[in-house]
């Protein structure tokens, strides 16, 4: 999408003036609304989007206002602008619901706001029907996408926000790169029973142009099932009845320890986190060699980087690999998948004492934490960060707590609204509450980042 950029004084000018003060202009109104967006800080505007207008491209139009391409303070946002004609008589409302729905952590994020204007952030990405289209859109990630919007969904019904609009959701969500937004509240409200799950999942699922380019997709159960898991939870919409539809629809994977999780939904800063990610469903990898493998190449990288360069990992050999099949592959070609050289002398010098039987993963199964931690920590390339992940994601230990790790440090200081990453000891303090589940608190704390550790 091309944005050119023009100074705010373009709306004094044709054809652009219609849109600040849609449908029939007056100058002394246009001269009132520039110096509103003066206040706003909004310096900038340009005429980019899907939708023509008065031979303008714009980013959206509904009854109360006209969406624009804008920047405020040198960055970019989406400006909504209030229509002459809008049933509204200004933003104040529609700002209010906005800020509802981000207290969830949905929607645009608010900005600002004035009579005739609302600041938001922009969302750059495509209609979800459009992305639905699209060949490269394969049935794993299309679950994943559908499973976070219901998710979005039902935080909206259980913060008591009905959207107003999602029985359309095709022209209410926008799909980004590991995200999905809900947009336009300008239809929402506090005063009527929601409907938010009920009216996506019909719109997903059920008789729609989106609902049968979903059917070709991915597998799904009956109308008939689908319409009565709907009916249960929109007689009672609880958290139950609401993952009884992910589940039968199977977006949504089975959730490992149910109990702790249940305990840890209780929680008044993690409980939100629970409720948006949903089941833990933490992969859990019984092959030690595998998990302290994939924990070297995970060392100091992002998700995305590690993930990459582990498939390609695998893509030589097909399925993981043994020790000895790592030890016979040159070092060249495992440097090919981005693997750096001082990972490859770890990985291979762990692969030779597994086989000349140096490492007994029996005997350390049978350890306390501490002490798998002083075993696993003998070898080199091991570190506390990689003995802990062994524990979390290979022995199932539920209370380890990765004290060092950048991830879990943004997630304590964003639950808790610190200024900035805490110490150590602060991540030891706030955490203190979640024992004895602490590697579950810091599965969903990754999750909520978007990181996936190993599992």
């Amino acid at each position: 999408m091309i944005q050119r950029f023009q100074s705010i004084s373009v709306f004094t000018k044709e054809p652009y003036k219609k849109i600040l003060a849609f449908p029939k202009p007056k100058d002394s109104e246009i001269k009132k609304r520039i110096m509103e967006l003066e206040k706003l800080g909004v310096s900038h505007v340009s005429f980019t989007g899907p939708l023509q207008i008065e031979r303008c491209q714009i980013l959206g139009k509904g009854y109360v206002g006209m969406v624009v391409l804008a920047k405020k303070d040198g960055g970019l946002v989406a400006l909504k602008i209030r229509r002459i004609d809008s049933p509204r008589k200004n933003m104040s409302n529609e700002a209010k619901l906005l800020k509802i729905a981000n207290k969830s952590g949905i929607g645009p994020r608010f900005i600002k706001n004035s009579k005739n204007f609302l600041v938001m952030e922009y969302v750059d990405g495509e209609k979800i029907i459009d992305w639905a289209k699209k060949s490269e859109t394969k049935s794993e990630e299309m679950r994943s996408v559908l499973n976070n919007i219901l998710r979005e969904c039902y935080l909206l019904d259980d913060a008591g926000l009905d959207h107003g609009e999602l029985s359309t959701i095709d022209k209410h969500v926008i799909i980004q790169k590991n995200r999905n937004t809900i947009i336009d509240f300008e239809s929402s409200s506090i005063d009527r029973k929601t409907s938010n799950v009920s009216g996506a999942a019909q719109a997903i699922f059920i008789g729609t142009g989106l609902a049968k380019i979903v059917q070709k997709k991915i597998k799904l159960p009956s109308k008939t099932k689908i319409i009565n898991l709907i009916r249960q939870y929109k007689k009672n919409p609880t958290l139950e009845n609401f993952e009884k539809i992910t589940l039968g629809l199977k977006i949504q994977k089975p959730g490992k320890f149910l109990n702790e999780v249940s305990i840890l939904s209780e929680d008044q800063k993690l409980g939100p986190l629970v409720k948006k990610i949903g089941p833990c469903t933490m992969r859990i990898t019984k092959n030690p060699y595998q998990t302290l493998v994939e924990a070297i190449i995970y060392q100091q990288l992002s998700e995305a980087s590690a993930t990459a360069i582990t498939k390609r990992f695998l893509e030589i050999y097909g399925k993981f690999p043994t020790p000895k099949q790592v030890i016979d592959t040159s070092n060249k070609r495992l440097k090919n998948t981005g693997i750096s050289s001082v990972k490859i002398n770890y990985i291979k010098g762990l692969s030779k004492q597994i086989l000349q039987k140096k490492i007994e993963f029996n005997k350390i199964a049978k350890l306390n934490d501490e002490q798998v931690t002083a075993e696993l920590t003998k070898i080199k390339g091991v570190g506390n960060w990689t003995a802990q992940i062994y524990l979390m994601f290979c022995l199932q230990r539920k209370d380890v707590l990765p004290v060092d790790d950048l991830g879990i440090k943004k997630g304590i200081r964003d639950l808790f609204s610190l200024k900035e990453l805490p110490t150590t000891k602060t991540v030891e303090k706030f955490s203190e509450r979640w024992r004895p589940n602490r590697s579950i608190a810091c599965w969903y704390m990754w999750k909520n980042q978007r990181i996936n550790s190993i599992g």
